[in-house]
Order: structure tokens, then sequence, then C-alpha cells
């Protein structure tokens, strides 16, 4: 009843009647707010799910991806499947059987594009069976039922693909003698000259695979590529020519050598005779007790500069000369290389009839500035050649830089912060390996084989002097092969060193030092300007020389991998100028080019194989360990580790 009394004002209001009005009020309103409370929490709780659910095929394809078996057949098909239905199972209510996907009310479908190397979820399912807090797990069917679909225009599809970043990828490519083995010779690890066969050589596929690998992403500037080809060191170009005006080239390696070696200057020894069967001789007779302490000047003043100075008169004389065509004494004085001494001099000096030093003074061992050099290092140099060529130390190599001489540990704590002064480069005497023009004759030998300098049939020459006249053949005419290749900013980088490898006619020779060539290839890919990947990828056929198989152990076994990939991820390095980017990710693979390494399944089996490569680099993921045994091994494997690196997680749009 309404109480008239109570509403004598005179100003009108909608309801007379005030208390009625609000009964009725509440009876217009409040279905209405119900209604759009209920619709509210039902789209809040259909968008919440659908992002559930989006949420759940996201992480999928991340997984998928990982697997990458690109839907090869069915077996691949279901396993993509599978583990799309595990993902999407994680984060609903109800768990879906795989009987049940297969039904008509839900399907599940990965897809991958070819073309674009794009996996995408296709996940379809009637709403109410996926969000139902129901016990029995029934839909119910009083509400309508929404598809929802991972892949639509409207919501938005996520996709996992080998998306093209911004990526360094270095071939460290082993170009020792056993490369020239064939492909079916398992047993093969040496230098062998194949006549009428080099297509079926290990180096042929080699060459091959990495030619197409370039040429299939050079379209893409944001891939870059470097070679760093190795035997015992790292061949590096010259910017001058050689004497007789053909390319010149260096020999480079990375280490912190222990005391005393680390004072040597390795450039000026690289081409000088130090008479070292003299002096072994002498240890032998038991004159000399100890090389570094020796006093060679003091008691065989004369041997020390003879040798030094005739061995450098008989480069000229021998190679050098007849490269230019110069065959006499006469005519290399008349051409301005060398000229006479006369005898007060030479018997004063210990010095050859002959000084050729007019083309190159600054190297002429006699100079006043360079017998200091050889008065402070003689006895250091004479020591380094024992340890590479003396029976008295087994367990080194033919590089100076071996287990008696390397700071294993200071190599590794430096590897960044002296990156420069760990640098060791040196020029390398076009020359047959002998010990007369150089002690470090053993490392670099690979540009020498393939420009004629040395061959099968030239090791096999009886007289040294037949050797030099087969050298000075082919001296004017050097050209550097292989060589360093490093990254750069150059727009057209990539055809550039695909040109060069598709020219190349590459004859490969001397010993395998792979730590030495991992080791030199980390200022390569640290001074470049990729962020998101570094992929260094190891090519090797062979084992590595004795000696250099122990040095390789040690820098394995304390870390040497882990020291690499970190500090090119390292923030701090690239705000103390060590690295020019900080990458997002850096990964060391390791191809091995040989049948023996195929079908590998147990822990054992890797590391009988691999080695420390397996159980301290890889820390025994197998992942990171790939073998071949002919071109279309290596070229998958290649693909495989490049894609599987630089695969990225992104959205609908930006793969369109």
């Amino acid at each position: 009843m309404c109480n008239i009394k109570a509403n004598q004002n005179n100003k009108k209001s909608f309801f007379k009647c005030t208390s009625g009005s609000i009964v009725l009020s509440l009876a217009i309103m409040l279905p209405a707010m119900f209604l759009c409370m209920v619709v509210s929490i039902d789209h809040t709780q259909t968008m919440r799910n659908r992002a559930r659910v989006s949420e759940a095929t996201n992480e999928a394809s991340l997984a998928i991806v990982a697997l990458n078996n690109k839907n090869v057949d069915q077996s691949a098909i279901e396993q993509n499947r599978k583990m799309a239905l595990n993902y999407i199972n994680y984060f609903i209510n109800h768990k879906i059987s795989d009987d049940f996907i297969e039904g008509i009310d839900a399907t599940i479908d990965v897809e991958y594009e070819k073309n674009k190397r794009v996996y995408s979820i296709v996940y379809k399912q009637k709403f109410d069976s996926l969000i139902s807090g129901k016990e029995d797990g029934k839909p119910d069917e009083s509400n309508q039922s929404i598809l929802v679909s991972n892949k639509t225009g409207s919501y938005g599809n996520t996709k996992k693909f080998d998306r093209i970043e911004t990526v360094d990828i270095a071939f460290i490519s082993d170009f020792s003698g056993s490369a020239t083995c064939l492909y079916n010779d398992y047993n093969c690890n040496r230098y062998s000259q194949q006549n009428g066969n080099a297509d079926k050589e290990r180096l042929h596929y080699m060459k091959t695979a990495i030619a197409n690998i370039i040429n299939k992403f050079k379209q893409y500037p944001e891939y870059k590529f470097a070679l760093v080809p190795y035997d015992i060191g790292v061949p590096v170009q010259n910017k001058t020519k050689n004497l007789a005006g053909g390319e010149s080239y260096s020999c480079s390696i990375m280490y912190k050598l222990k005391s005393p070696y680390n004072v040597v200057d390795y450039n000026f020894w690289a081409n000088k005779n130090i008479a070292y069967q003299k002096w072994s001789k002498l240890e032998k007779n038991g004159i000399i007790q100890d090389y570094l302490k020796y006093d060679y000047l003091g008691n065989y003043e004369d041997t020390v500069y003879y040798n030094l100075d005739y061995f450098y008169y008989l480069y000229y004389s021998q190679i050098l000369g007849p490269a230019l065509g110069l065959h006499t004494n006469e005519a290399l004085v008349d051409k301005g290389l060398c000229r006479l001494q006369n005898s007060t001099e030479s018997l004063n000096n210990g010095t050859a009839k002959y000084a050729c030093d007019l083309k190159d003074p600054d190297d002429y061992p006699l100079n006043k500035k360079n017998k200091s050099i050889i008065k402070s290092q003689y006895a250091k140099i004479v020591e380094q050649y024992d340890h590479m060529f003396s029976d008295a130390h087994p367990n080194v190599h033919y590089s100076f830089a071996n287990t008696e001489t390397v700071d294993v540990k200071g190599t590794i704590n430096t590897l960044f912060s002296e990156m420069k002064t760990n640098i060791i480069t040196f020029n390398r005497p076009i020359s047959p390996t002998v010990a007369d023009f150089s002690p470090f004759q053993g490392m670099c030998q690979s540009p020498l084989y393939n420009n004629g300098i040395m061959s099968e049939e030239i090791i096999n020459m009886q007289s040294s002097f037949e050797r030099f006249a087969e050298a000075a053949k082919n001296l004017k005419s050097f050209k550097l092969s292989p060589r360093l290749i490093p990254f750069s900013d150059d727009r057209e980088h990539n055809s550039k060193i695909l040109d060069y490898i598709k020219k190349a006619n590459w004859r490969p020779g001397g010993g395998t030092d792979t730590i030495t060539a991992l080791l030199r290839t980390v200022p390569v890919i640290a001074k470049s300007n990729a962020a998101r990947n570094k992929i260094m990828i190891i090519i090797t056929d062979g084992k590595d020389d004795t000696g250099a198989d122990l040095l390789r152990d040690q820098f394995l076994e304390n870390g040497v991998c882990q020291a690499i990939t970190s500090g090119l991820t390292s923030s701090d390095n690239k705000e103390k100028g060590y690295i020019d980017e900080v990458a997002s990710n850096a990964a060391i693979h390791y191809v091995k080019l040989s049948p023996k390494a195929a079908n590998l399944k147990t822990d054992d089996e890797y590391k009988k194989v691999y080695g420390k490569w397996f159980t301290n680099c890889m820390k025994g993921n197998k992942q990171y360990l790939h073998e071949a045994q002919d071109y279309q091994t290596l070229y998958d494997a290649l693909t495989r580790i490049i894609q599987t690196e630089t695969g990225k997680f992104i959205n609908k749009s930006e793969s369109e």
C-alpha cells in the first residue's frame, strides 16, 4: 500500500507512488544486470580458454620444430601430432586420448610448408568438451558448442620455423693430407695422390657441400660465412707479393705460450737455418746438457752465423733466382739481389761468399738489429726445434705450439682478453718442406701442395736440389689457396667466397691439428657483427697428429669449448671491447667424414669415435656430433645444423 501522506509535495515524479517505483525498477533491472554479468563472465571465460588453447599450440610448435622431422612420413606425422597433443592436454581440464582426437568432434594436425620451412599447429575442438568442469567429462549439450582453431585469421596463428636471422657460420675445414683419400677407403689417413680420381676424394665432396650450402643461403644478407682451412696452423693471406712476384702467405695460430717461448720472434726465425744437426750431435755426445743454457755464440759463433747466412743465400740462388730466370751468382748480383762479400768480411764473420740482402735487407740475418735477436733467442729456437722433431719428445708434434710450450689454462683464461697478443703469425717460406729454409717446416703446408711446391713426386725425389728446381717453377705463379676468409660487411661477401670456393683447385697436404684451428677461429667469429647466432662447424676426416691429440685433449678437458661459447655471449666481453657484438647463441658442431661414425647409439660408441669432443666439448650431447661419408650426407648434416641453430618462434604476420 502506498503512503499518500508521505507524498504531499507538489513536485512531479516518474511514479507518484515512490515505494512501488523501487520494486518495479528492481524487477526490470536485475534480470538485465544478471544477463549482462552472465554474458560478460561467459565471454571472459571463453577468451581465457581460447588463450589457453593458443598457448598450448604455441608451446607445442616450439617442441615440434626442435624435432624438425619435416613430416617426412606417416611416422613423423604421428610423432608431431603426439607431441602437440601432450602439450594441449597439459593446458586443459580434461585429458584427451589419441582415440578421441580421431573422432568427429576434434582434430589436430601439424602442417609443414617445405618452401618456407614453416611448422603450424592446427587444433579444433568443441569448446564445451574442452573446458567443461563436469566430473563425468561429458559436454553440456544444453550450451552451444564453439570450434576453436589455432590457425585462423581472426584469432592469430603462431608458427615455429627456421627464420632468417643474423647468423655467422664458420666452416673450420680440414685440409690435411688425408683429405685426399677416396670416399670408400675407410682406413686411409695419409696423403694420397689420386691420378684421375680427384672427384672421388673426401676433399671434393667437402668443397662441393660447403659451396652448395653457401649458394643456398647467399640470397639472404643476414647469413655470413667464413672459411678457416687448416692443417697444422691456418694459412692467411699477406698483402705483399713474394720475391718472385707471386702471392705470399703466412701461417697463423693463437696460443699463450709458456716462458721463455713467449718472447721468441717467430716471424724472424720462420725462414732461417739453425744448424740443428750440429747441436743434436753435441747433445748426444754429452757436450750440450741443456739446449736452453748452452752458449752457442760463445763456442760456435762462426757456425751459427755461417748457416744463417749460407742457407739464406741458398734460397736466393736455388729457388728465387731460377724463378726469375737468374741461374748464376753473377746474374743475382747484376739484378741487385745479392752482393759479393770480400774474403776478410767472410772470414771474420763466418759468412757465405755471397750475401743476399739487397731485396729484403730488414730480414737479412746478419744485420746489426737481427744479430741482437740471434743472441737473445737462438737457444730458445734450438730447443723448440728439438721439441718438434727429435725422438726425445714423443708427445709433441711438428708445431712450435705443443704440449711442452703451450700454457693451456693461460690460453683459455685469456682467450678474449689477450686475443691480439696471443695470435702468432709468421711469413711462410715458399719452399719444399725441408729444414734448410725453416725450422717450422711442418706448419701450414697445404698451400704448398696446392701450388705444386710439394707433391708425392717431389717427396720421393732423391736430391733436395731437384725439389728446389720444382719449387722455382711455381714461385712466380703462386696463388694462395686454401686461405682464411674472415667475415665481411661487404654486401657481396657471400658471392665472393662462393666464387672463390668454386674456382679453387684444392690439393691439401700436411698434418692435422684441429684444436689449433678452433682456437684460431675465435678472433674471426668474435670480430663480426652478427648478434643472434654464431655457429662454428668443424669438418674433419682424419685423426689429429700424435702430440696434437694430447694438446687437444688438454684443452677439451679444461673447458675450452665452454669458454668459447660463453665468451661470445658475454655482455662483459662486449663492454670491454673484446667482441664486436653479444651473441644470443653460440655453438660448436663437429662433423666427422667417416662411415665409422654412422649408426652410433650408446655413449660408449660415441666416446670411442669422437673421444673428448663428445665427453668434454659436447658434454655428452649427441646433437652436436655428426657423421658423413659422401656429399649428400655431408650436405644434409650442414643443412640440419644451420636450420636447427637458427630456428625462431614468430607470429603469423611475421611469416607471410
